[in-house]
């Protein structure tokens, strides 16, 4: 299957990543103009693109799904889709490598929970069983140790750190690049 072939809904233990729904608009709303969830992001990230959280949430999957720039899923309780608490994302797709990143942004009040490490974990796990994608990537802010340890948690390696990026913030921001690969898995099992 190919990563752009249909929306993905994802459930873990706790958590699901869903499409998003015009009934998310006004979370989402209070969710971007929190400066505590975008301090280690860039400037460009898509659901801060409109002010207007409803025509942002109607145009997200014709401009960022349908066009294979990146798939936005909404961040909800098993048991409560209603309850919006952040945003899981695949976006930069090669499908010749085949490679992708992943990013995600968590409210603040669902901070520190293991959630990051649970949303990493089901976007890895979903790339690997149902997209067959070989090479998976986080670029992660150098001070934003709480997501790196979520990632690596998962198996990513910090293979390329201390890379500067332009996030459109004004200047470029110091990033670690890491890494997951299919082929460490059976790596690890045949003892290599």
């Amino acid at each position: 299957m190919n990563l752009f072939d249909e929306m993905p809904h994802i459930e873990g233990e706790r958590i699901q990543l869903r499409e998003f729904v015009d009934t998310d608009a006004d979370q989402l709303d209070a969710f971007t103009r929190d400066e505590r969830v975008y301090r280690f992001l860039p400037t460009f990230l898509y659901e801060q693109k409109y002010d207007d959280k409803h025509l942002a949430i109607a145009r997200m999957r014709s401009e960022c799904f349908d066009t294979h720039e990146s798939i936005l899923m909404a961040v909800s309780p098993l048991d409560d889709p209603s309850v919006f608490m952040g945003i899981a994302e695949f976006y930069a797709f090669e499908p010749r490598k085949p490679k992708v990143s992943i990013g995600y942004r968590l409210a603040q009040p669902f901070w520190g929970h293991g959630f990051a490490t649970e949303i990493s974990g089901l976007l890895k796990r979903y790339l690997l069983e149902k997209a067959q994608v070989r090479t998976i990537t986080a670029h992660i802010m150098k001070e934003n140790i709480a997501s790196a340890r979520a990632v690596e948690k998962n198996g990513f390696r910090c293979l390329y750190p201390n890379v500067w990026e332009d996030w459109s913030r004004g200047e470029d921001v110091l990033v670690d690049k890491w890494i997951y690969k299919r082929r460490w898995e059976t790596e690890e099992t045949s003892g290599d």
